[in-house]
């Protein structure tokens, strides 16, 4: 009797140690999942993909976003991008205010849009300069100096970067643009170059890729709007604010495609060129071209300064009169997350370090 209940005995103790044990184990794995290791992010997976609409005009001028689509930089950041084309920025800016688009980078018209009220947001750049002035062969000499436009006739594209840019040239330069000048708007870039082609006007301003295309047709390029405005800004990625306050995170997630669809374009001319080429129906020689040769700024940086510039540039032509303050609708803190994460990830890479310094420069 004694011997089965020291049996007995000995069962109850081994229970209740493995019992302990066992809350013990369980206890563990609670406490050590801390609030800072449950919340840490690292490359998003497909269970957290983020949709994300994004508008584009078939230009070279918006080649970070086709290069970040076709090789996968959106895909990496956990985007599921959609992208839509536009034939003109204003559409492309409605259609973001309608909220049938998250983002675009519709030229400067978010600045005009922003100035009659719409509450958009300036995160990001796609391109800057890429723009100017072409004439015929017989004619280009004439034309090497600002001042000798006046007089003559100009064909443009309403406020288009080039545009705005060239006609603040003229003002910088004494000619008045009511007096001195004839300026014929056209409907777009290929009517100005066709227009310069046929003799009925003597200059026209377009950008790239149709400068390129303009001196493979033999015409000539005679002024470049970066040589009297350094890195002016063109295409501007914009977001209605009320989206960037309960979205960032994704326009982060993008802006980080587009730096890494930024380096490769860098390093990998061929393989972008044949990106671009998807969605831009020209040859590829020319999409290489206009890559390469220097008249482009492209970056997604978003150039605060340069876009304060152009805003005042913007009501000293005439094209708007409004008492709204550009500076509220630009957050380059957007752009500077993502590349401060791209830094993080890449310590020792001079690309990126530059990328930093031109920042300070461009924005602060």
């Amino acid at each position: 009797m004694k011997k089965e209940q020291s049996y007995i005995l000995a069962a109850l103790v081994l229970f209740v140690v493995a019992g302990v044990l066992i809350a013990g184990c369980t206890g563990s794995s609670k406490t050590t999942t801390s609030p800072s290791t449950a919340t840490q992010v690292t490359t998003p997976s497909t269970d957290q993909a983020k949709s994300l609409k994004i508008g584009y005009l078939p230009s070279t001028g918006h080649a970070l976003v086709f290069i970040a689509k076709e090789r996968g930089f959106f895909e990496k950041e956990g985007l599921n991008v959609e992208l839509s084309q536009f034939q003109n920025s204003a559409d492309g800016t409605n259609a973001i205010l309608a909220k049938k688009l998250d983002t675009g980078g519709f030229g400067p018209s978010p600045l005009v849009f922003i100035s009659k009220g719409s509450p958009e947001t300036i995160i990001g750049g796609l391109m800057g300069e890429g723009a100017g002035v072409i004439t015929t062969a017989d004619k280009a000499d004439q034309f090497k100096d600002i001042k000798n436009f006046k007089g003559r006739t100009v064909a443009t594209v309403r406020q288009s970067s080039g545009d705005i840019h060239f006609r603040a040239a003229l003002m910088d330069a004494g000619i008045d643009l009511n007096k001195d000048v004839t300026i014929q708007e056209l409907a777009s870039p290929s009517a100005v170059l066709d227009a310069v082609k046929a003799g009925k006007v003597d200059a026209g301003v377009v950008w790239t890729p149709y400068m390129e295309m303009a001196e493979n047709q033999g015409l000539k390029t005679v002024i470049l709007t970066a040589d009297i405005f350094p890195k002016h800004p063109c295409c501007r990625v914009a977001v209605l604010t009320e989206e960037l306050t309960t979205n960032r995170d994704s326009y982060v997630r993008m802006e980080r495609a587009l730096l890494d669809a930024y380096k490769y374009q860098t390093t990998n001319p061929d393989e972008s060129v044949d990106a671009i080429a998807k969605y831009v129906d020209i040859d590829k020689s020319i999409i290489k071209s206009a890559l390469t040769n220097g008249h482009s700024y492209i970056s997604p940086d978003p150039n605060t300064k340069g876009v304060e510039k152009t805003y005042e540039m913007l009501k000293q032509i005439g094209y708007i009169n409004s008492p709204v303050n550009i500076s509220e609708h630009i957050d380059s803190t957007v752009y500077k997350q993502a590349l401060d994460d791209v830094s993080r990830a890449n310590p020792n890479d001079p690309f990126f370090q530059n990328l930093q310094a031109e920042y300070q420069t461009l924005n602060s």
